[in-house]
């Protein structure tokens, strides 16, 4: 079987994630106001594992070889059965818990899929993917078909052995031959970007933290609701405004009630799909267009920010990126060099930049996990439990996702900023306030 390589981002997304020891993944929730039909749940488990999340990493077997991408066997246990009924008021913890399940993109297993009764009758459904296989748009894509009961033939070769390892060593001297053209223009972009940048960079620097010495672990404080489109939408026209400028103009605003402000800009990084069609198979591909805003712009008519939005768009699918240009350099960086780059990149970042992440229209099978459609879905990317010292160290951080499901915007607020909100309690307290300023009507997901 012909070896199916990581990308470029893929590979430095799975380096990141080791050398920080901080493993991000996405989160599905589904709540359904009724007890699930199990084997209903069970079938689509048994698709998911025959789709796009069917799937590990295998790390190169030479210093500067690519990773590749392998099968994963399928569950064999069954879906777990949960010891009794919770609370409504505990559906937030027993989520977070989720979270803390162990997973591995390596070794396996790369995701998890649970559910849980409540003592009001409903019943919340789970599934947990590293991202270091799949990004959101990948798992609404795996979750659609695993629905309609499609399984994928298998694309990648199976587990290594021994006797594969000699085949997997010659697939990676060839790829190596093949990157070098790649990887010498590589190069030449590092050289021309750090001569352009030398004695021209004026980044101010981050402002001092006092980070706390606790060590105990936390998972990012979430909340997650859904808006009517209808409601969504007039608003939208009533300031001039698309649904995506109206997301943007809110993702700017929660910015400011966290206090992540600098020079009165809010700075916002919003991920771009750049796949070509529904055939992709890599775990990530998105861009990552950087916007400012000033602080006042979002509380009036939204024209302005709307241009600017779609021309920054438009420019970041457009564009070389050079980043992008950069990634043949990846599997030639030594796993220390990448700790550094990626302590830099989350501690030291100046502007304390907001990520507003649109999944956009979602299959709208994607509510249907056990044969009838769910009462509430969100989405969350969020990073497995962190030390509240090495989160306060980054300054906080805050992300807002949003998806389109029939007659609703899911919305998902993540954030902890020291000081502002460490607690779900204080989230969604800020969220409240906010929706109150956006003159927005919205219905949480454990409502």
């Amino acid at each position: 079987m012909t070896p199916a390589f990581l990308s470029f981002a893929d590979q430095a997304i799975y380096l990141a994630h080791v050398s920080l020891g901080q493993h991000a993944v996405i989160q599905v929730l589904w709540r359904y106001l009724r007890p699930v039909d199990m084997d209903a749940l069970t079938r689509f488990r048994d698709s998911l594992a025959h789709g796009h999340l069917a799937r590990l990493i295998r790390p190169a077997l030479l210093p500067f070889g690519r990773h590749q991408w392998v099968s994963a066997p399928p569950p064999s246990a069954a879906i777990a059965a949960v010891v009794g009924p919770l609370a409504p008021e505990a559906t937030q913890a027993w989520a977070d818990a989720q979270v803390e399940l162990a997973l591995d993109p390596v070794r396996g297993p790369a995701w998890s899929l649970t559910s849980q009764g409540f003592t009001d009758g409903s019943t919340v459904v789970s599934l947990v993917v590293s991202h270091c296989i799949a990004d959101g748009l990948t798992i609404a894509m795996a979750v659609s078909e695993a629905v309609r009961g499609e399984r994928r033939v298998p694309i990648y070769p199976g587990v290594r052995t021994a006797r594969r390892a000699a085949t997997a060593l010659g697939a990676e001297l060839q790829r190596i031959v093949r990157d070098a053209p790649a990887t010498f223009r590589a190069l030449g972009q590092l050289a021309r970007t750090a001569s352009t940048s030398l004695g021209t960079s004026n980044t101010s620097a981050a402002s001092p933290v006092v980070a706390t010495e606790d060590d105990r672990t936390i998972v990012y404080p979430s909340a997650f609701l859904r808006v009517p489109t209808s409601v969504w939408d007039a608003r939208a026209r009533s300031r001039g405004a698309s649904r995506l400028t109206l997301l943007t103009a809110i993702t700017a605003r929660f910015a400011e009630l966290l206090g992540r402000v600098r020079d009165d800009e809010v700075t916002l990084l919003i991920p771009v799909n750049q796949r070509k069609g529904l055939s992709h198979t890599g775990g990530n591909d998105v861009a990552l267009a950087t916007l400012k805003v000033r602080v006042d712009e979002p509380r009036g008519r939204l024209h302005a920010l709307q241009r600017r939005l779609r021309a920054t768009l438009l420019r970041t699918r457009q564009e070389p990126n050079r980043l992008a240009a950069l990634l043949p350099l990846v599997p030639f960086v030594p796993r220390r060099a990448f700790w550094a780059a990626s302590h830099l990149a989350l501690g030291a970042l100046a502007d304390l930049p907001v990520t507003c992440s649109n999944l956009g229209d979602l299959p709208k099978d994607v509510l249907l996990i056990d044969g009838d459609a769910a009462d509430r879905i969100c989405f969350r990317g969020i990073d497995r439990p962190v030390a509240r010292r090495a989160i306060e160290a980054r300054q906080g951080v805050a992300t807002l996702f949003a998806g389109v499901i029939p007659g609703y915007i899911a919305l998902s607020f993540v954030a902890y900023q020291p000081g502002v909100v460490t607690e779900p309690r204080h989230l969604r307290a800020l969220v409240e306030g906010l929706l109150a300023d956006c003159e927005l009507a919205g219905e949480f997901f454990d409502a």
